[in-house]
């Protein structure tokens, strides 16, 4: 009887491959807890019954929302920061289905937690991965995303957000979380093609910026920005695809949304025209060692 161990561990590590590739979703839970800007009127999450029936081992529940668009894991549509700019339902989508431009400056953030994203680190993310893909959402991990259910640590400021005699002005001036640049934002308006950008904090712009440049320079010219974003460190710096779809709401400014990556997908590269080294290094490896273990078997 032929031995065919070598078949079984090159089956193996194809299954390795694949388990550690796939999908990673970028969104924090939706609750009481989850976060939003605090400005007095924008509904916390509220989620009650409306009808409950619960008899005979029958089961029936329907609840109503109330909350702000911009809520927990959220998409601010242009439209946020862009009167004539689009709204949820305008987008057009093949930008909610996006090649991945991830720049990790955690270490730079733990160190400054006012940094701001600049154009020479995505010129050094280049570098290494060649150019940023057409139509591309540009990913900016700070580490923030851990800190998401300690208020403090989050907004780098200790003032009760939920609190009656809450001052929302006062606020403004004591925060302190990492964002992306003024410079950077209007080199990426200007120099790329991008669908948006995206962040594991409160907002797109610094804390500490407090004229919105990064929302007013992408939002109100058609490029969407991911809000509240969690998981980062699982996403590859190049060659996956995020997706992030929002209600189709006519006159949507926002919503909160599920976003997900697919580290083993080249979908968005192939629709871009290009499949940077990521993307094509995960088809390159799982080809060979099927081809590998095709050959095995036969022999």
């Amino acid at each position: 009887m032929r031995d065919n161990s070598h078949i079984v561990l090159v089956a193996f590590v194809l299954i390795i491959v694949r388990v550690e590739a796939g999908l990673v979703d970028l969104s924090h839970t939706l609750d009481e807890n989850a976060n939003n800007w605090p400005i007095k009127g924008f509904k916390r999450f509220n989620h009650t019954d409306l009808k409950v029936y619960d008899q005979d081992g029958a089961y029936f529940i329907a609840k109503d929302i109330a909350m702000t668009e911009h809520i927990g894991t959220h998409m601010d549509a242009p439209h946020h920061f862009g009167k004539s700019a689009w709204d949820l339902a305008s987008i057009p989508i093949e930008n909610f289905v996006v090649p991945v431009v991830k720049i990790n400056v955690r270490e730079k953030c733990a160190e400054n937690r006012d940094y701001v994203l600049t154009v020479q680190d995505l010129e050094e993310w280049e570098e290494k991965f060649g150019e940023v893909p057409e139509n591309a959402v540009v990913l900016m991990e700070t580490g923030w995303g851990d800190k998401y259910s300690d208020t403090e640590a989050y907004y780098g400021t200790g003032r009760d957000i939920k609190a009656d005699d809450f001052d929302y002005d006062a606020w403004m001036t004591e925060l302190h979380f990492p964002g992306f640049s003024a410079e950077l934002s209007l080199a990426l308006l200007q120099d790329y093609n991008i669908a948006g950008v995206g962040i594991d904090t409160a907002s797109i712009d610094a804390g500490a910026n407090a004229q919105f440049q990064a929302h007013f320079t992408l939002e109100a010219n058609n490029k969407y920005g991911l809000e509240n974003l969690c998981c980062l460190d699982k996403v590859p710096e190049s060659g996956a695809t995020l997706m992030a779809i929002p209600p189709k709401m006519t006159g949507g400014s926002g919503f909160t949304l599920r976003v997900l990556v697919d580290t083993d997908s080249t979908f968005a590269y192939k629709q871009s025209g290009k499949i940077t080294s990521g993307a094509s290094q995960t088809v390159k490896v799982y080809g060979i060692l099927s081809f590998i273990c095709l050959l095995l078997f036969v022999m």
